[in-house]
């Protein structure tokens, strides 16, 4: 199979993923996203348990940059405390889930990013977020899944969001070649990419510099 025949059938569910309601913290869903001034919320964005998301705002946020932040693996307490403490510096934060393998193959784990950053992109305004001021950021596997929303344009497209992402962080990211085509460098050259920027694991600040500063 092409390599384009084995990502259709996967990127065509996308746009159905990131139609999901939002949900409050106790499962109810809030109309439309909680009281007046809240903090923090949980979201749906499929029908999958993993695809879920938390978000992190000051207080009666409007037009702030909005980030997407993609852990290496499920989020953790540790996510949560940075994505806490990245609202309190003025963002937007969008902690997100995402299907692994061996449950969800490749390219499962791109195809959720995108929903979630589609996701985002639509509600940006009620999250008192500003969509033109998107990125991501990414550790580890969730690193890879960044550079390829900023880089690989298809995954976007097939969200429903094409170019939502402004620019994308990668934290660690693998850099090994594979045969399915999944390391970033194979579409480093594309005309329409977003700028992205590349560091060590624990370089954290690097990157929060580099999205604040592609997000002005």
């Amino acid at each position: 199979m092409t390599r384009r025949g084995l990502l259709a059938p996967l990127l065509a569910t996308v746009a159905t993923a990131a139609c999901a309601p939002l949900v409050g913290p106790g499962g109810v869903t809030p109309a439309p996203l909680g009281p007046p001034g809240w903090r923090t919320a949980r979201a749906a964005y499929g029908a999958d348990p993993r695809q879920r998301l938390s978000l992190h705002r000051p207080a009666r946020a409007r037009g702030l940059p909005i980030l997407v932040l993609l852990p290496e693996g499920a989020p953790g307490e540790s996510d949560e405390r940075s994505a806490r403490d990245l609202a309190g510096q003025g963002f937007v934060v969008v902690l997100a889930d995402r299907r692994a393998a061996p449950g969800s193959p490749y390219p499962a784990f791109i195809t959720d990013a995108a929903a979630a950053v589609a996701w985002a992109a639509w509600r940006a305004e009620d999250l008192g977020g500003d969509a033109r001021r998107l990125g991501v950021l990414g550790a580890g596997d969730g690193g890879r899944a960044a550079l390829m929303l900023a880089l690989d344009r298809r995954y976007l497209a097939a969200a429903g969001a094409p170019g939502a992402v402004r620019a994308a962080a990668a934290l660690g990211a693998p850099e090994r070649p594979d045969a399915t085509f999944t390391d970033p460098s194979a579409y480093g050259g594309a005309s329409d990419a977003a700028p992205v920027w590349r560091g060590a694991a624990g370089d954290r600040a690097g990157a929060i510099a580099f999205l604040r500063g592609a997000l002005e």
